[in-house]
């Protein structure tokens, strides 16, 4: 029984000291494996607080046959003139880059852009002009007219150099989509615009912008607006 005993007891003092072992060697581990992660979050912290600030402006690269049309991004926001010397191939390959930028240091508010397709002068210019009054900070206009319309708005109206470069658009022809693509390819210039609306000149607001600007922000869908009209001027416009 003093043997059995002895043994049991060494025994037992074996286990638990081998039990100690093992409870020290783990929480070491953890120590170590914690002290690494800690310091892995901190060199990565630094190194995209780096990149960040080495990146506060981009520039993205156009063909090197117009270097001089290389426009800092942070240009086209919030910009009073949306005139340029683009090419078709330079304008759709700019905003089709765009996108790719998940953020932007100048982008503070969000902005519906007005994309307006007309022959000439708003008819309805009037109404447009008290619907955007106020609302400056939350709205980009862009206008495609006809290239033999020359004349510019006065510099109180809100059209005031927001015409773009245009092309001839011949109605019910494909030259209309060409020009509603134009209009969207200017708008994605600047990246503080979120919803884009396509307006002909014989459109009107029917609600105020607030109305209107609310219900486009906090909406994740598209309205089109069609209808079948069987007058000369609906179907028949076209000969198929």
């Amino acid at each position: 029984m003093t043997v059995l005993g002895k043994d049991f007891s060494a025994r037992g003092r074996r286990e638990i000291r081998d039990g100690s072992f093992q409870f020290i060697a783990t929480l070491l581990f953890g120590l170590s494996l914690a002290l690494f992660v800690i310091l892995m979050g901190l060199l990565m912290k630094d190194l995209l607080r780096k990149f960040l600030s080495s990146h506060e402006s981009y520039a993205l690269p156009l063909p090197s046959s117009s270097p001089s049309l290389a426009i800092n991004l942070s240009l086209t926001v919030n910009s009073k003139e949306v005139w340029h010397l683009m090419s078709e191939e330079e304008l759709m390959r700019r905003a089709s880059m765009l996108p790719l930028v998940l953020s932007h240091p100048h982008r503070q508010t969000l902005k519906v852009a007005f994309m307006f397709l007309a022959r000439g002068r708003l008819p309805l210019e009037p109404i447009w002009e008290k619907f955007f009054k106020g609302h400056e900070r939350f709205f980009s206009i862009y206008l495609h007219s006809s290239p033999e319309f020359t004349d510019d708005h006065p510099e109180s109206s809100v059209f005031h150099k927001r015409r773009i470069p245009s092309k001839p658009v011949e109605w019910g022809r494909a030259s209309m989509v060409d020009a509603e693509r134009r209009l969207l390819a200017n708008a994605l210039l600047d990246c503080s615009n979120e919803r884009f609306v396509l307006l002909s000149e014989t459109c009107i607001p029917v609600f105020n912008f607030t109305t209107i600007y609310n219900h486009l922000i906090n909406s994740n869908h598209n309205f089109l607006s069609s209808f079948d009209d069987p007058r000369r001027i609906g179907r028949g416009r076209y000969n198929k």
